[in-house]
């Protein structure tokens, strides 16, 4: 079945060295920093963004319309005139009383409320990167998002506190039996490849222990998340209060984990034609050969603490270069 619907993409970004976003980053940042994430790398740039719109424009030219957001920032080198473009302040789609906001997570709970999004869109990090062609079957097939239903463990490090919220809600709301027998080849699916040993493992807990949420592009529609809000408004409304990340927050896993329960995808190998680099100076050069070979269509480039920083944005920039050296109609 072709897919003959619109989709979008929605991509976030912030200049974490801009001096007016610092001096207000600093204004708001509580002084306990022990409850939120307020690290250095969430925020920094790579000023590869404009290779993120090449890769799009010239390997995904079916998109309907990019929505870019920001807190009102921009880069010089873009062109507001784009006929895909759409500039988009947080102020245009999140509520004033939860603005300033420093945090991914509001600004990905309230995403489907952003003007003009159409039904079916893809929600990027700006460090996920399309290096070859994909169609729009790479995203959705028969009208649903294709996605992974595997069964995981959730560790209380990083966002795991937060994994764990998403987790309890959907254990409130489903009972992990009817919903595996309910989907059965979904779930119990070879396509997940060794991914499914983990499902088999887990099967036999009561209840759900987490899920093996992949860090790639995702898949939504708006039906979905507004399903998922309305189904969990006090676990929104805390999210959206909080500025910075914290621990009492869920985050968009929820809207996947949600519909993992429901069944509403098209079960894929989570892995197929895409490549994750969680960036250190060993796998750098590894991370650049990627790029410039076309090696997956989409690669995601994880910032760390254990690489040189500097030399990591001039590798990258020549790798991209050597595939996408024109530019986009998304640069003046």
């Amino acid at each position: 079945m072709k897919t003959n619907f619109d989709i979008d993409f929605i991509v976030p970004w912030v200049d974490g060295s801009d001096p007016q976003w610092i001096e207000e980053f600093n204004k708001y940042c509580p002084e306990d920093k022990r409850i939120i994430d307020a690290s250095t790398k969430r925020y920094r740039d790579y000023g590869l963004l404009k290779y993120w719109f090449r890769g799009v424009e010239k390997f995904a030219p079916w998109v309907r319309k990019v929505h870019f957001v920001t807190c009102g920032q921009k880069p010089e080198w873009l062109n507001l005139d784009a006929p895909k473009l759409h500039w988009v302040k947080h102020e245009d789609y999140i509520p004033k009383e939860y603005l300033p906001v420093f945090s991914a997570n509001p600004i990905e709970m309230y995403m489907h409320h952003i003007p003009d999004l159409a039904e079916h869109f893809v929600y990027f990090n700006d460090d996920f990167f399309l290096t070859a062609p994909v169609k729009k079957e790479f995203f959705f097939k028969n009208g649903l998002p294709c996605d992974s239903a595997i069964l995981g463990t959730i560790s209380l490090t990083d966002i795991g506190h937060i994994l764990l919220n998403n987790n309890n809600l959907i254990n409130q709301k489903f009972n992990k039996k009817k919903v595996i027998r309910k989907n059965f080849t979904k779930w119990i699916n070879p396509i997940y490849g060794a991914e499914l040993i983990r499902s088999l493992l887990l099967l036999p807990y009561t209840g759900f222990t987490g899920f093996h949420n992949t860090h790639y592009a995702s898949a939504y529609t708006k039906t979905l998340l507004n399903t998922v809000c309305d189904e969990f408004p006090d676990a929104i409304k805390t999210t959206m209060k909080n500025r910075f990340r914290s621990q009492q927050d869920v985050n968009q896993y929820l809207f996947q984990d949600y519909r993992f329960c429901t069944g509403d995808f098209y079960p894929i190998n989570p892995h197929k034609n895409k490549k994750m680099f969680t960036l250190s100076d060993a796998n750098l050069t590894q991370a650049a050969d990627y790029i410039k070979n076309q090696k997956v269509s989409e690669i995601v480039l994880n910032d760390s603490d254990a690489f040189d920083f500097e030399k990591a944005t001039v590798v990258l920039a020549e790798a991209f270069e050597h595939i996408l050296p024109e530019k986009s109609l998304f640069e003046v």
